[in-house]
């Protein structure tokens, strides 16, 4: 071998080297890549179970809420005193 093809040979063989050892970096930046995304799938996913457990809650209290429309309450008051019957009416306004 003369000296100019054991140049290239040393060259080829650095050039070799040199791109394993990035596939090898970018072999193990795929893989941190890869779990990267299933934990930020497992987030997403009890993100979604917390959002919709929220959902359910908040409906739940508004089914729990007493209406606030107005009522009608009917008695039969015959018999009854003048200032019996205000204190009865005063009641039901509160």
């Amino acid at each position: 071998m003369s000296s100019e093809e054991r140049g290239r040979a040393s060259y080829l063989d650095l050039l070799v080297s040199t791109l394993m050892e990035h596939e090898r970096n970018l072999n193990d930046l795929v893989e941190k890549l890869e779990e990267i995304c299933n934990s930020l799938k497992e987030i997403s996913k009890r993100f979604a179970e917390i959002v919709e457990i929220q959902e359910i809650s908040a409906s739940q209290k508004e089914e729990s809420r007493p209406s606030e429309r107005n009522t009608l309450i009917y008695m039969k008051l015959k018999g009854q005193k003048v200032e019996d019957l205000k204190r009865i009416i005063d009641s039901l306004k509160e």
